[in-house]
């Protein structure tokens, strides 16, 4: 793991290399010791004056670790989506639950549980993502501001390619290339997504903020770590009970079970990149709700 360290700043390596090698060198290194460097080696890189200690060196593990949760969460968010579609055509779901009352009970739940960890991420990230470009404006942060643009950018677009995709009946393209405008849609909106994910996570990363501010993402934090980790399981309990009880179900949409599955992996691996995140953001010892 040398040769992490070598992405740190010079700095920063001459404070703390031998004493990070030191720590490695008594632990176990996982994937998650991985990422943690390279998240850190971010941070460090666009954040470190030689002189982070204290509640500033708290403010920057706090912004680093939420702005991974919130990829995290877009990640996983694909994935949720994903598994909404189980009751499209919605007779054939019906039908099953009938049978099976179990399915109707989990699909709802799942559907309630993302929901409020949706909520969550949006009742504690707008208030941050709106601080991040009012600072940006006032201090005329270029290096802020390019990022917010090019997300409200990615937002008006899908606004408009959304709208047109609603009235797709009066496109004659459409009509006649069905499947290829649709394609070509959900391949625009997934750059668009990922495109302005990025971006967000740039306004963010790039701000400066005071520690009583960060506050405001430690409870909605904990709310969104709940509900992935509970969605995660609901899911993986459903698709496990239709496999077993209803197979019909895959074979009765036009996407089949590899869609499903793909959405609950997409659901996990965003689920782990968050506790990552919130795993960055903890610092043994430091209470932050006693610190302003």
């Amino acid at each position: 793991m040398r040769w992490l360290l070598r992405l740190y700043p010079r700095q920063w390596r001459e404070r703390y290399e031998e004493e990070m090698l030191a720590v490695l060198e008594e632990h176990q290194v996982s994937p998650a010791t991985f990422i943690d460097l390279l998240m850190g080696a971010l941070d460090a890189n666009l954040h470190y004056d030689g002189c982070l200690e204290g509640v500033m060196y708290m403010v920057h593990r706090l912004r680093s670790g939420m702005v991974m949760i919130f990829c995290a969460f877009m990640l996983f968010e694909v994935g949720w989506g994903m598994l909404q579609r189980l009751n499209d055509p919605m007779t054939f779901f019906q039908a099953a639950n009938r049978a099976h009352p179990v399915f109707g009970i989990l699909h709802t739940a799942i559907l309630i549980v993302g929901c409020l960890a949706l909520v969550a991420l949006l009742v504690g990230g707008l208030p941050i993502f709106f601080i991040s470009v009012k600072r940006a404006v006032k201090n005329r942060k270029r290096d802020a501001l390019a990022p917010f643009w090019v997300a409200l950018s990615c937002l008006l677009l899908f606004i408009l390619e959304t709208a047109i995709l609603a009235d797709w009946h009066r496109i004659a393209f459409a009509k006649h290339h069905l499947v290829g405008f649709f394609l070509s849609y959900l391949i625009v909106v997934g750059i668009e997504f990922i495109v302005g994910t990025i971006s967000v996570a740039l306004t963010i990363s790039r701000t400066e903020f005071q520690l009583r501010e960060l506050k405001l993402l430690l409870i909605p934090e904990i709310v969104i770590l709940f509900g992935m980790d509970v969605s995660v399981v609901l899911s993986t309990v459903l698709i496990i009970l239709i496999t077993v009880y209803a197979p019909q179900l895959f074979t009765t949409q036009d996407v089949g079970s590899p869609m499903f599955i793909t959405g609950i992996i997409f659901m996990a691996l965003g689920t782990i990149f968050a506790w990552m995140g919130h795993r960055r953001g903890t610092i043994k010892g430091f209470d932050p709700f006693t610190h302003t």
